[in-house]
């Protein structure tokens, strides 16, 4: 230890005033020990202080197990349902137009209107078909069907329509032979996206279905189904039909099969 003064070296022993500079040095040793004891005071602080926090990380941890193990072991949860195919069937055309309003927000119930036809409202089933829902949705918001048509009618089977004037980019096919389970079978009164042979190539066009036809089912995606207005693609059905130049199909419409909007309503016990 060195004199705080002259700087050089105190002997043994803590002598009160230094033998060469003669300072006196109780002052120095006392703040000394004051420093010490400051030091070893702040020591036990920071060891406390950590303490806390590990006894405050541990009790978090085991909050989150606890609350982790409620979820997982928490009695009477239910399993998700399957989808009922009976329910579904009882569902469609099951509701007059006059149950619906026009909303000003984007929902899952879609009023097509059909000049000199009528009007149909579908329910779309976003959490069965996702991707097909949403895209269906996201065109009607768009306005993207107004002033389409339905250009092929083929009665027991659908009718189809949907073309627009723009070219869009294609959607992931939602049903089992592209991988995706779609539970949604095509019955009487289903809605679903056409495409052509390549299984991610739908667009905008859709078909709704005139009777129940289960070659469909696992290779088209079906989103939805109409709730109200199904006798609407009744009368489409029952108009003169040519042939197609093409596929020799007797379904092409011989009068305008004009659909003047498609717009997103709800129940009116919904307003």
């Amino acid at each position: 230890m060195n004199c705080p003064k002259c700087q050089k070296p105190l002997p043994k022993g803590q002598p009160r005033v230094c033998p060469n500079c003669r300072k006196d040095l109780s002052s120095f040793y006392k703040m000394k020990e004051t420093r010490a004891l400051l030091e070893a005071e702040k020591a036990k602080t920071e060891q406390k202080q950590k303490l806390i926090k590990i006894a405050v990380a541990a009790v978090l941890v085991c909050v989150l197990i606890a609350a982790a193990l409620l979820l997982i072991l928490k009695p009477g949860t239910p399993a998700a349902e399957p989808l009922s195919m009976e329910a579904v069937k009882a569902e469609i055309n099951s509701m007059k137009l006059e149950d619906f309003g026009e909303s000003t927000e984007p929902s899952d119930y879609v009023k097509i209107s059909v000049k000199d036809f009528g009007e149909i409202v579908v329910r779309l089933r976003p959490d069965l078909a996702p991707i097909s829902a949403g895209n269906f949705q996201a065109l009607v918001a768009r306005k993207y069907y107004d002033g389409s048509s339905f250009h092929r009618v083929y009665p027991g089977f659908m009718i189809q329509g949907g073309i627009g004037k723009e070219e869009l980019a294609p959607i992931k096919g939602e049903f089992s032979s592209n991988g995706v389970e779609n539970p949604l079978l095509h019955v009487r009164g289903v809605l679903s996206m056409a495409r052509t042979t390549v299984k991610d190539s739908a667009t905008s066009q859709f078909f709704l279905m005139h009777a129940d036809n289960a070659t469909l089912d696992g290779n088209y995606a079906a989103f939805g189904y109409i709730v109200a207005g199904l006798e609407t693609v009744d009368k489409i059905c029952e108009i003169p039909l040519g042939d197609n130049p093409v596929s020799g199909e007797h379904s092409v419409p011989q009068v305008s099969v004009a659909i003047e909007s498609a717009v997103f309503v709800k129940p009116v016990t919904d307003k």
